[in-house]
């Protein structure tokens, strides 16, 4: 069996990343992990429509004979079936839902955290979250105004595109985490620390 992706381990990884990234610079770096970011009824509604449409089609061109009750019960029970299963299913709810419209899910809801928790009231504007989605397997990292300039590079870029990869894959918490201590390099000669830095926002998971 696969580990969850935010076991007790993945957790202090993540801490881990975070005050590595905090103690060679300026950034107040968040880290937060969803279940899921939105509802994905559609995909179960869909997923049960085509199990009865799918049933209905057997039972009309089976060789064997049904009373025409079946025609109704079977369709209808099936398909509410299926579409528990889907429910409950991050495999097919992502099978059943364009990659577009995950990402758009995921880019709403990273940039609302992102005001929530306030990262963006840091005193030198330099706060950074980085959001994961488990069931869409989707990851943003949202900067503030002082980190854009970095954010514009194309080893940022590369940067966050090397932890996006590893969450679309399904790698777990620890490497991901492995991931995210890279950005220290990048964000240490661009933000300096100053000595009266101090940490401004949590370093544990935000769940």
């Amino acid at each position: 069996m696969a580990r969850p992706f935010l076991n007790d381990e993945a957790k202090r990884a993540f801490t881990g990343a975070v005050e590595a990234v905090e103690a060679g610079s300026s950034a107040e770096l968040v880290v937060a992990v969803r279940d899921h970011s939105g509802s994905y009824l559609h995909a179960a509604l869909l997923g049960g429509v085509l199990v009865a449409v799918a049933t209905l089609v057997v039972l009309l061109f089976s060789p064997w004979p049904f009373d025409l009750v079946w025609f109704v019960v079977d369709p209808l029970l099936l398909g509410l079936l299926a579409g528990f299963l889907t429910s409950r299913s991050p495999v097919l709810c992502r099978l059943l839902t364009r990659r577009a419209e995950r990402r758009r899910r995921v880019e709403i809801a990273a940039r609302s955290l992102f005001v929530e928790k306030r990262v963006h009231g840091t005193t030198g504007r330099t706060g950074l979250l980085l959001y994961i989605s488990i069931l869409e397997r989707e990851a943003e990292l949202v900067v503030d105004l002082g980190v854009e300039t970095l954010a514009g590079t194309e080893a940022w870029r590369r940067a966050v595109a090397e932890i996006q990869e590893a969450v679309r894959r399904g790698e777990d918490g620890i490497a991901v985490a492995g991931k995210v201590q890279g950005l220290a390099a990048l964000l240490s000669p661009v933000l300096a620390r100053q000595a009266g830095d101090v940490d401004e926002l949590a370093n544990e998971v935000c769940e």
